[in-house]
């Protein structure tokens, strides 16, 4: 037993003073691969460089001094916000290989990404008001940001929402890919909630109740972007678990400003695009959920497929109904677009035309691992455009879309045709 106990000891502590932690930089989206599109062209020198800084908002207790990652599982009652130094690639890597790399469908080496620091700015407890003047902390905050917009070519935000078993590190990565493969093209903002890193604390309803906990403080971060930041769009993408997190935000938002109709939402918080990525959420709670999100954004994209292991997984052993991101939720979603007349709601079923393809789509993390999809995500973080004019292909129902056998040369037509040497 004492054997045993020491063996705990170490370990714990060797977690807690473990080394960063890298990952492989995503698979270049196939817009970019053996093609005259380079996101990057355009972009300054100062943006050319193999680091990238972006915000954070976390519920997340910060960590003891000098630990991986620097904010812990732990949830706090308040909201800590800062910048991020995410790093792409080791020593031996200049902003020239990141670039090759990043446009090239295989790589004789993986490109390392890992979290190099960051930098604690304001806390914010509780509600703070819209009007100014904000506390001394949180407007430096808000100048650092404004600083950086000034610099990007789209004066906009992305504000991510991760899944479950995710830590900040991860978080902070997988928005720096994102912003990265968009062209740098706007700011990006990780909201960090404090989920586990094990799936028992999801399944057992652990981080499902820190999921909704999470929501308010999204709300609040949301309301403090449109008042106080000079992005011209605010764009939410939310993953897995994100969605219950995003969704129930929009919908306490709606609640706090319900005297405002749907215009002037749209008008007082410039939200752009909401995309719901392989949803782990019930559907009839997203149902409830996906109006008051339609009456926030330009547009509301939700990807399903019916080859999401998670998802399913998820509903047999946690049970309920079945899961907002699978094709089983499809027919009740469309019919639900369908009589609430919400027009700027589509979804993209990943799962049709893969006999024309020659393969499917499948895993719970396609969105930015499969080249194809992440070509879509991209396309809409950089225009903020409808399917019709990405290179998607309509489905015999309205409303459903699909990645056809020809998306390769749609998407790029498409890019060429919208953007052309903009980018």
């Amino acid at each position: 037993m004492r054997t045993l106990i020491c063996l705990l000891v170490i370990s714990v502590l060797a977690a807690g003073c473990a080394a960063p932690q890298a990952y492989d930089l995503m698979q270049t989206p196939i817009l970019y691969v053996d093609s005259s599109i380079d996101p990057f062209a355009h972009l300054p020198d100062e943006l050319k460089n193999t680091r990238s800084t972006i915000f954070f908002a976390t519920t997340r207790e910060p960590a003891p001094p000098d630990a991986h990652p620097p904010y812990s599982n732990r949830t706090s009652d308040t909201l800590h916000m800062g910048t991020a130094t995410v790093k792409m690639g080791d020593q031996t890597v200049d902003w020239q290989a990141l670039r090759n790399s990043s446009l090239s469908a295989y790589r004789s080496q993986p490109i390392l990404i890992s979290l190099e620091g960051t930098e604690e700015m304001a806390v914010v407890a509780g509600t703070t008001p819209e009007a100014v003047p904000l506390p001394p902390p949180l407007a430096g905050f808000f100048t650092r940001l404004n600083s950086e917009l000034a610099k990007v070519a789209d004066k906009e935000i992305m504000v991510y929402v991760h899944g479950t078993k995710v830590d900040f590190t991860n978080a902070a990565v997988l928005t720096a890919e994102v912003e990265h493969f968009a062209g740098r093209d706007f700011v990006s903002v990780a909201y960090a909630w404090p989920s586990h890193q094990n799936i028992l604390s999801y399944l057992f309803g652990v981080d499902v109740k820190r999921a909704r906990e999470s929501s308010l403080p999204l709300t609040e971060l949301l309301v403090l972007l449109a008042a106080h930041s000079d992005a011209q769009k605010i764009h939410l993408l939310s993953y897995s678990a994100g969605v219950r997190v995003t969704s129930k935000a929009l919908g306490e938002m709606r609640q706090r400003f319900e005297h405002l109709d749907a215009e002037q939402l749209k008008e007082k918080f410039r939200v752009g695009s909401v995309i719901f990525a392989a949803a782990d959420v019930e559907l009839d709670v997203f149902l409830e959920r996906l109006g008051p999100a339609s009456d926030f954004a330009d547009q509301v994209v939700i990807t399903v497929s019916d080859k999401d292991n998670a998802l399913q997984a998820a509903r047999k052993y946690m049970g309920g109904p079945v899961r907002a991101g699978t094709t089983e939720a499809e027919t009740a979603e469309l019919e639900y677009i369908d009589s609430a007349k919400l027009d700027n709601v589509s979804i993209i079923d990943v799962s049709i035309g893969q006999d024309q393809r020659g393969f499917d789509i499948v895993g719970h993390h396609y969105w930015y691992r499969h080249p194809w999809m992440s070509s879509d995500i991209m396309f809409i973080m950089r225009t903020d455009l409808p399917p019709e004019r990405r290179g998607l292909q309509p489905a015999e129902i309205t409303g459903l879309w699909y990645l056809s056998a020809d998306y390769p040369r749609r998407v790029r037509d498409a890019a060429v045709t919208e953007i052309g040497d903009q980018w």
